[in-house]
């Protein structure tokens, strides 16, 4: 029996799927809440998710809630 050394290819594609949903899902929502921002003083909230519009910083800061009134 050989030793087994990597990963097989179906466990890569599993891994490789969950992590674009995720960071998929985190830019798209970023890019949602960046739409529903005011743009009025100050401006703290506009310029965090201005600068998620970068994937992988999207990918994170979508998931955050910085400052937004919290919906129901």
């Amino acid at each position: 029996m050989k030793n087994q050394k990597g990963f097989l290819l179906s466990e890569l594609l599993i891994v490789w799927f969950i992590l674009l949903v995720v960071i998929g899902s985190g830019w798209v929502k970023n890019i949602v809440k960046l739409t529903k921002c005011d743009f009025e003083a100050p401006y703290k909230t506009e310029i965090i998710r201005c600068a998620g519009l970068i994937p992988p910083v999207g990918a994170i800061v979508g998931w955050m809630s910085i400052g937004e009134e919290i919906e129901d």
